[in-house]
C-alpha cells in the first residue's frame, strides 16, 4: 500500500517498517546499565497499583464531561479546529485529547456560535469544575503518588546505607551494641566477622572437588537450601568470651 510504501522508504534498512520501528523500545535497556536510570524508574513504579487506579477515574471525568457535552454544547465545537462532537465517541476522544494538553484552567474549546455574556456563566462553570476536578485533584494526585514514591525510595536507600554501616552484616549486631559490650566495631567487621572472609569461605564450599569435614558438609547443605541457621546469629567471639570468663 501508499502507507507501507511510504514509511518503508524511511526505513530501507528493513525488510518492513514495523520491525525498523520496534527496535526503538530497545533504547529501554539503557535503563539498565544506569543505577540512577533505575532508580527513578523504581521510584516512579513504586504506587503503580494506585496509580492505574487513577486511569480510569480520570477517564470517568472525560467521559461525563463528553455526555455534557454531547447532550447540550455539541454544536459549539469546530471541526476546522480537530474538535468533534458528532457521536459520543468522537466527543470523548475530543475530551480526552483536550485534557492532555496545556490549557488555562478548561478545555479552551472555540465555543462556535457563542459569543454572548450570557454563555460566559456556562462555560465558567464547566472549565472550573473540570479544572478542579481533572487538573487540582487529578494530577496533584498522580503527582504526589509519585513523590511518595521518590521519598519512599530515599528512606530505603538512606536505612540500607546505614545498616550497611552501623549493623553486622553476619551476626546483626549494631555497633552501639558492640561498643557498649567493649567490642570494637572495627576489630569485629574486619576480623571477626568479615564479610569477604565468608565469600570466600562458600566459594570454597562450592568448587571444592575434595572431600569435607562435618562442619563444612553442614553448612553447604544449608547454603544451598538458603537456610542462614549456621550463622553466628546475635553472637561474635569477643562477647561468648567475655560472658564465659564472668561466669567463671
Amino acid at each position: 500500500s501508499d502507507l507501507s510504501s511510504g514509511i518503508n522508504a524511511e526505513w530501507p534498512l528493513r525488510p518492513g517498517w514495523s520491525d525498523g520501528i520496534a527496535y526503538c523500545f530497545h533504547l529501554f535497556h539503557i535503563a539498565t546499565l544506569f543505577d540512577l536510570l533505575g532508580r527513578v524508574i523504581r521510584g516512579a513504579t513504586t504506587h503503580a497499583d494506585q496509580l492505574l487506579v487513577c486511569v480510569p477515574f480520570a477517564a470517568i471525568i472525560a467521559y461525563i464531561y463528553a455526555i455534557i457535552y454531547f447532550g447540550a454544547f455539541r454544536k459549539m465545537f469546530d471541526n476546522t479546529k480537530m474538535e468533534y462532537c458528532d457521536t459520543l465517541g468522537r466527543c470523548l476522544v475530543t475530551v480526552l485529547k483536550n485534557s492532555l494538553r496545556p490549557s488555562a484552567g478548561g478545555h479552551n474549546y472555540s465555543w462556535k456560535d457563542r459569543k454572548t455574556f450570557d454563555d460566559l456563566w456556562m462555560r465558567l462553570l464547566i472549565d472550573a469544575s473540570f479544572w478542579i476536578l481533572f487538573t487540582v485533584i487529578g494530577l496533584n494526585v498522580v503527582t504526589s503518588l509519585i513523590l511518595d514514591g521518590f521519598r519512599q525510595l530515599k528512606a530505603e536507600r538512606e536505612r540500607a546505607l546505614k545498616d550497611m554501616t552501623t549493623l553486622c552484616t553476619i551476626c546483626g549486631l549494631s555497633k552501639d551494641s558492640l561498643t557498649t559490650r567493649g567490642v570494637s566495631w572495627s576489630n569485629h567487621v574486619e576480623r571477626e566477622h568479615n564479610i569477604w572472609s565468608y565469600v570466600t569461605f562458600f566459594y570454597y564450599l562450592q568448587e571444592h572437588d575434595g572431600r569435607f569435614s562435618a562442619v563444612e558438609n553442614e553448612v553447604l547443605k544449608k547454603f544451598q537450601k538458603a537456610d542462614p541457621s549456621f550463622l553466628p546469629a546475635g553472637r561474635c567471639i569477643s562477647i561468648d568470651t567475655k560472658i564465659d570468663l564472668e561466669k567463671k
